[in-house]
């Protein structure tokens, strides 16, 4: 007999994406799952759509408030622990995903071959624009530089072969994976208080250390709408910072968290030079709000920096790419004001101003530093 899964899609005010979405789980070829969808909140009629298109084939629950997207599927999660039936896995999906027919089947077969595994997730390529690219294929925890690293990241299958081979990583997105119940069992729920951003990796990383594993399954193919492109304002940047430091403060190590420290400064400094002010701020809120463990949902209502985009800088002359365009700066160029660095986030910055930034990085670090142990870890 098949393993009975709950499948739980988190949704907030995608309405078209999550139609899409359920249509292509129900037009799967593994058949013995349920399908939860946990809106959050939403104000563009997606609970009520899911309903008129749907009707008694989907289980809709809609939250008071917008719980995020931990607290959305853990809102599923304890509805199907509550539903009186005994699923075997839970299967996670983003509502901005759509899975090839045998996606689901995919991963219900690995999990059967890998009692081992606590998580497996989904090969995710872009939905549009990039036929056959690789989004991600699960990551690791790179410790040493308190950052993540993806695994195929941007990988073209059509120009470089398919990737046939799982991986045992780290993590893997929440925007498809399959978690098994006596793992969610043991280890407990997502952390509702990151709320967006680092939820799936604090999970993953909890269930590995309860000596479980944590898997890519290359054969389960969906495809994921997100992309950077589309971002409006700079919450996501915040959420983005602070989760990491809660997470790395929580699990890394001084060396660790040596690092981490050193990259806020240095993704500050930049945005200084860069006249990103906005984001500058925001970074340095959601640093300090990670230092001190604040989590939830952020409330910038009452005040804050501004969630504005910044608008990169215009300089002229003749453009090169370097490494960082301040710390790989180059004396040669110091004089030459026709040289301009710029970076793959469409930022520019003159090469001789860049040099003096360069110069004058270390003793603003050592004083940034010396605030921060100060203030926050002392």
């Amino acid at each position: 007999m098949k393993p009975q899964t709950a499948v739980i899609i988190c949704n907030w005010n995608k309405k078209d994406f999550l139609l899409a979405c359920i249509a292509s789980v129900l037009n799967q070829s593994y058949r013995d799952f349920d399908i939860y969808v946990v809106d959050n909140a939403s104000d563009d009629g997606s609970a009520a759509a899911v309903r008129t298109h749907y009707g008694g084939r989907v289980n809709v629950i809609e939250n008071e408030t917008n719980r995020g997207g931990s607290g959305g599927f853990n809102t599923g999660i304890e509805a199907a622990l509550n539903s009186g039936r005994d699923y075997e896995f839970y299967h996670l999906l983003d509502n901005d995903t759509r899975l090839e027919t045998d996606a689901l089947s995919a991963l219900i077969a690995f999990m059967a071959e890998h009692p081992e595994a606590a998580i497996a997730g989904s090969k995710l390529y872009y939905m549009d624009g990039q036929q056959g690219t690789v989004q991600e294929f699960g990551a690791w925890i790179d410790w040493p530089k308190a950052h993540i690293k993806p695994n195929g990241k941007n990988y073209s299958e059509p120009a470089n072969g398919q990737i046939t081979e799982d991986i045992e990583v780290d993590y893997v997105p929440a925007c498809s994976l399959i978690a098994r119940s006596e793992a969610v069992r043991e280890t407990g729920l997502l952390d509702e208080s990151y709320f967006l951003y680092w939820d799936d990796m604090d999970w993953a990383w909890r269930m590995k250390l309860k000596g479980y594993k944590v898997f890519a399954a290359a054969k389960s193919r969906v495809f994921h709408a997100m992309s950077i492109s589309s971002k409006k304002d700079l919450l996501t940047t915040y959420y983005f910072w602070r989760n990491r430091v809660r997470f790395f403060r929580k699990y890394g190590t001084a060396a660790t968290m040596e690092a981490l420290l050193d990259d806020i400064f240095t993704a500050i400094y930049t945005c200084a030079a860069f006249e990103k002010l906005n984001a500058k701020e925001i970074i340095y809120r959601a640093a300090t709000d990670g230092l001190k463990d604040i989590g939830g949902r952020a409330d910038f209502s009452h005040g804050g920096p501004p969630l504005t985009l910044d608008k990169p800088k215009d300089c002229a002359g003749a453009a090169r790419r370097i490494g960082h365009v301040i710390l790989d700066a180059q004396e040669t160029d110091a004089a030459n004001d026709n040289i301009i660095y710029t970076d793959s986030y469409g930022n520019a910055i003159a090469a001789p101003l860049a040099w003096r930034l360069k110069l004058a990085y270390p003793a603003a670090k050592a004083e940034f530093l010396n605030v921060i142990r100060r203030e926050y870890l002392d």
